[in-house]
């Protein structure tokens, strides 16, 4: 039987250009991310012809997507409270919480790295962010 691979393709002035998988994939990643800022824009754009039509003066909508320095120190403690939560954790769920979270690995990379099922991981990583929400909650 014979094993079939996919065929990886992108359009290019309305031609089909044969690419690598990893070429195909970073294509789309990038297209993806770069639809996302755009939709991000769109959403926090401030004209002055959209103030007017929804009779809100440009002043109020400048002010309210300003943050205050309220938020600011809310922020700051918050990220303190983490820092001290994450303190409390043992030191195999530090390890999981800062490859996922602050690596930026995947279940999947993780999982080959530590040797740990991914569904094992999926099931501590849950474990251990309700057990970070409660310690939050205190």
């Amino acid at each position: 039987m014979e094993k079939h691979e996919k065929e990886y393709t992108l359009l290019v002035g309305r031609k089909r250009i044969p690419v690598s998988e990893e070429v195909y994939k970073a294509y789309y990643q990038c297209r993806d991310q770069e639809k996302y800022l755009d939709k991000l824009a769109d959403r926090n754009n401030i004209s002055l012809d959209n103030c007017v039509e929804e009779g809100v003066s440009v002043e109020y909508r400048i002010s309210s997507a300003e943050r205050s320095i309220e938020d600011d120190i809310v922020d700051r403690e918050l990220i303190e409270k983490m820092r001290r939560c994450l303190s409390m954790l043992d030191l195999s769920e530090k390890q999981l919480i800062e490859s996922l979270f602050f690596e930026d690995l995947s279940e999947r990379q993780f999982s080959k790295r530590s040797g740990i099922a991914q569904k094992t991981i999926n099931d501590q990583k849950r474990r251990i962010l309700s057990k970070l929400k409660k310690l939050m909650e205190k």
